[in-house]
């Protein structure tokens, strides 16, 4: 048996083909146990050969289907990295969409924000704009109420006419010695400066058709003097219209 015991040791010499799942491998090897089995069959019996045989070929069976289960393990390893690395690829997807859209939405703010600021600067200056022009008007109506008490003061004292503050800084110019039969009889139009600093001529008891074309008349010429005549002038002629 010596023979045999030389045979199944160099096939577990052999056995190194578990290094490699090549099919090249496994063909020099099968060739190699070929020339190894032809050469030493002359020394062995049939049954020597057919157990050695069996031996040898359960040997590489055993090996082949360990490195076959080992390879599917692999397989299912690689298979189970892989759809993890697919999971993984969807989270990273995922999360750079997530960032995406938080760049957007802070671009889109900071657009926003800059829009805001700069319509906040407009209404600023806008309204800057609007209390220097109030202000001037005030001042400039200011201006205004001190020559109507000036003119005022005149008529009242030459023409019988009584002036009354109201509400609003609106003065009310009551005419009196009009009408012959009741000197003391009033006729009266509130007149006052609107918010474009013009003349409105409103409230005139009794009422007088020819008030716009007073008011327009006024705001053309400035020449409130004339205006209180042409008011005294008009009450005159609707007292005489009356008789």
């Amino acid at each position: 048996m010596e023979g045999g015991t030389d045979y199944t040791l160099t096939l577990g010499d052999a056995m190194s083909i578990n290094k490699t799942d090549d099919e090249q491998s496994l063909h020099a090897f099968m060739q190699d146990f070929r020339t190894r089995f032809m050469s030493q069959s002359n020394e062995m019996s049939p049954q020597e050969i057919k157990d050695s045989y069996k031996e040898s070929l359960q040997n590489v069976t055993d090996s082949w289907v360990k490195k076959y289960r080992e390879g599917e393990m692999m397989i299912e390893k690689i298979l189970e990295f892989r759809e993890e690395m697919e999971i993984q690829n969807k989270r990273i997807e995922e999360k750079q969409d997530d960032i995406l859209r938080e760049i957007a939405k802070v671009k889109e703010n900071e657009k926003v924000s800059v829009e805001l600021s700069e319509h906040i600067q407009t209404l600023r200056e806008e309204l800057a704009r609007k209390r220097e022009i109030a202000l001037a008007n005030k001042k400039s109506n200011k201006e205004k109420l001190k020559e109507l008490h000036k003119s005022a003061t005149l008529f009242k004292e030459r023409l019988g006419l009584e002036i009354r503050k109201l509400r609003g800084d609106r003065l009310q110019f009551v005419f009196r010695c009009i009408n012959p039969k009741d000197l003391e009889e009033p006729y009266s139009c509130i007149i006052y400066f609107n918010e474009e600093g013009e003349y409105q001529l409103t409230g005139c008891d009794p009422p007088l058709e020819c008030i716009a074309e007073y008011e327009k008349k006024v705001r053309e010429t400035k020449n409130f003097s004339a205006l209180l005549a042409n008011l005294r002038k008009s009450f005159a002629a609707l007292c005489t219209q009356g008789k």
